[in-house]
């Protein structure tokens, strides 16, 4: 379906919400919005009776370790990488999310060792590449995720890109700190790891006194991303010299700052800053860093993502504006236009406007609990799925 009319729906546009409003689709891409109902029977197209149901822009993940998970859930319990990309994609388009970017590791050992998946790196990235770009329910893009530790890996970033299987990148640097080797942290990351106390500590040191690539190195890296308009990200950020650096270097996006100040000092720098979904879900982080909610709140968070539990994008939507943190249209803008901007695709994706594609969500907001009614990919009904099970399929065809 490319061409759709949409009535009586609260439209969420970047600025507004437009009650009872009403949108047209031609050919996959939004050509008008109206604040009164379309007299439907004047057009040769199918009709949604929205019935006062909220219309947000189609939600944006720039950062989801799902995919990793879907190919190997459990050590060594791996899947045709096909597979379980359909099938996530399936759940991703249930969750409202329209435009995905699968962040995939490289260069990490630990990822590695929990893994022990059969497939290779190369193979993993080149076999998501291809089902990305088959016809699919959602559009979807690959996150390059790497480990500055991963010193064997680095020449294989360069390969990727030039290959042109990454959309986006960010730097990871899991070097413990040094706190993490006596206290409460310590206790909890040997009880984690069912580590003895002479292992954990062994663990912890090797890991601590890995080498790295230089700055040097680095630097070329992000020259080489951004000569190829590739948005580049740092992850983990602990103070405000850190993000200062890395701002330097020219990375533009501060991925889940741990410290406020690392991000107020990304926000004083016009860097995005990105905070998880999940972190809004369950009202605090899991690990004892900042709470993102209340960085929203303070303008330190403009870009939410799931990182590793897609619904709970959606649900952050409605809690921002259901705890009068943000209005609705300013807090649906932190999983659509502005992640949309960050990764360069705003020129057509992002939010409800004229011109651009019809990625939307038609949701029921009821009992403060929102429920995706329908999802929409370029003007195609995806997320009917719930009901009809057939209907996922056509779109394989």
């Amino acid at each position: 379906m490319k061409n759709l009319i949409i009535n009586n729906a609260s439209i969420v546009t970047p600025n507004e919400v437009i009650h009872n409003g009403s949108l047209l689709v031609e050919n996959g891409t939004i050509t008008f919005i109206s604040r009164k109902p379309f007299n439907s029977e004047l057009y040769p197209f199918d009709c949604i009776e929205a019935g006062g149901k909220y219309l947000l822009p189609g939600i944006i993940d720039l950062h989801t370790d799902a995919i990793e998970v879907e190919i190997c859930p459990r050590p060594a319990a791996d899947f045709p990488i096909e597979v379980a990309f359909r099938e996530l994609e399936k759940r991703m388009c249930g969750t409202g999310i329209t435009t995905v970017f699968h962040s995939m590791h490289l260069g990490s050992r630990e990822y590695e060792k929990d893994f022990r998946s059969k497939y290779s790196r190369p193979e993993v990235f080149a076999k998501v590449h291809e089902a990305c770009h088959k016809h699919s329910l959602i559009n979807n893009k690959i996150h390059l995720r790497y480990e500055i530790a991963g010193l064997n890996e680095y020449e294989l970033c360069f390969e990727l890109v030039k290959k042109g299987s990454i959309s986006f990148f960010s730097f990871m640097d899991h070097t413990p700190p040094e706190d993490l080797l006596h206290g409460e942290k310590f206790e909890k990351f040997r009880i984690r790891k069912r580590l003895s106390r002479e292992q954990a500590i062994h663990e912890i040191t090797e890991r601590m006194q890995r080498p790295k690539i230089t700055k040097q190195q680095m630097l070329d890296l992000i020259n080489f991303l951004k000569d190829h308009h590739i948005p580049v990200a740092s992850h983990d950020d602990r103070t405000a010299a850190v993000v200062e650096e890395n701002h330097g270097m020219g990375i533009t996006m501060a991925e889940f700052p741990i410290s406020s100040e690392a991000a107020q000092k990304a926000t004083e720098l016009g860097m995005d800053t990105v905070g998880g979904a999940a972190n809004v879900l369950r009202g605090g982080s899991n690990l004892g860093n900042i709470n993102v909610q209340d960085s929203v709140s303070k303008g330190h968070i403009n870009i939410l993502c799931s990182d590793y539990y897609p619904p709970a994008l959606l649900h952050s939507i409605f809690i921002l504006y259901r705890n009068n943190i943000l209005p609705l249209h300013e807090s649906a803008r932190l999983t659509s236009l502005n992640p949309a901007r960050a990764a360069f695709i705003d020129a057509r994706k992002g939010s409800i406007e004229t011109g651009k594609d019809a990625d939307m969500i038609l949701v029921d907001y009821k009992n403060n609990k929102p429920v995706i009614e329908k999802t929409i990919v370029g003007g195609n009904i995806s997320g009917e799925y719930s009901l009809k099970p057939a209907k996922i399929y056509e779109y394989y065809n």
